[in-house]
This record gives C-alpha cells, structure tokens and sequence, in this order.
C-alpha cells in the first residue's frame, strides 16, 4: 500500500503499469473508493493499493472549523493490515489559503490558527513515526518512508527507478525473512 501525496498517486501507478507489463494478459480488476485505489492481479492474488492521506495526520470537521490534528492518526487501522507499507508527505504541508484544507491546527491539545510549517510537518511525522513504532509490525510487515524526493513527472523515469529500488528491498526483505 503507497500511503501520502499525489507522489504516492503517482508511484502506485508506476507500479500498477511495471506489473501489469510484467504479467501481460493477466486477469486484472481494479477498485476506487473515498480514499483509495485498488488494482488486483487475480492470477497472482496480489493488490496493489494506493490510500490518500496528504498529511499521513488527520483532519476532522469541528465546530471551529477543520482541523489539521497533529497528534491524531485514525486511518492507521487499515494500514497496519498491509504486508508493505510505502509513505510519503511533504508537498501539502506549506500550503496556504485557498489550497490549506484546514482552518485551524491542534497542536499539543490546543487549537491554534495557524503554526510554523516545518513545526507542524515535524509533529505530524513525529506522530507517524510513534503509529509505526507501536503498530506495525516489523516482522510482517515492510515499512519505506520516501519524503521531499523529486516531485511528479519532472524527470523521466523517477518513479519507475523507486520502484525498481522498492522491487530491490522487497526481494531483500523476503528472502531474510525466509532465513
């Protein structure tokens, strides 16, 4: 499962195309819903799944407004049930006015209007990173974290190498845990 930003979007559809070229005429379904993605290879029962989650933290409608929460992860209850887990944020989190999807940020318990970007990417990975530590495990589990790479299409190529890197370290994984 790809979880983040449109890079995550973008490197679960490299993905999807890498295999589906790989097992050509295999029986392929796919699946969109609310926050994710599916492409299935039933010859091979494997998923390929991409869940949207700009700021990997949530945001909740409150009487206030919407607030970005950084102490809060609620959708890591789906994520903990994937066998690889590839996350990705960083391109949401300076945005501001019209493109900020929040009005407000709880911080420590306490909303605020607004605070220092790379404060709150700080805490909201911080927050990640305490969700990873007690709830994935790491002997079912693969856990890659990618952040601040090159974004979308701007080199030809970027996304199929980090998935053939991606391709590389699952092998690795595997094999280890074969041992």
């Amino acid at each position: 499962m790809f979880v983040g930003d449109s890079i995550s979007s973008n490197q679960w559809g490299s993905m999807v195309c890498l295999l589906h070229n790989a097992v050509k005429g295999s029986n392929i379904t796919s699946r969109t819903d609310k926050s994710t993605s599916t492409v299935t290879f039933q010859d091979y029962d494997v998923s390929i799944i991409v869940f949207n989650s700009h700021y990997l933290v949530d945001i909740e409608n409150e009487t206030v407004g919407r607030v970005l929460k950084l102490g809060s992860l609620k959708n890591g209850g789906v994520w903990k049930e994937m066998d690889v887990l590839v996350f990705n944020t960083w391109l949401w989190w300076y945005r501001r006015g019209d493109q900020q999807p929040w009005d407000y940020v709880e911080v420590e318990g306490k909303i605020v209007k607004d605070v220092d970007r790379m404060v709150a990417f700080r805490e909201g990975l911080n927050t990640w990173a305490k969700w990873v530590s007690s709830d994935v495990d790491p002997v079912s589990s693969y856990n890659a974290f990618k952040g601040m790479d090159c974004t979308h299409w701007c080199v030809a190529g970027v996304l199929d190498s980090w998935n053939h890197l991606l391709y590389a370290r699952l092998v690795e994984y595997i094999h280890i845990q074969q041992i």
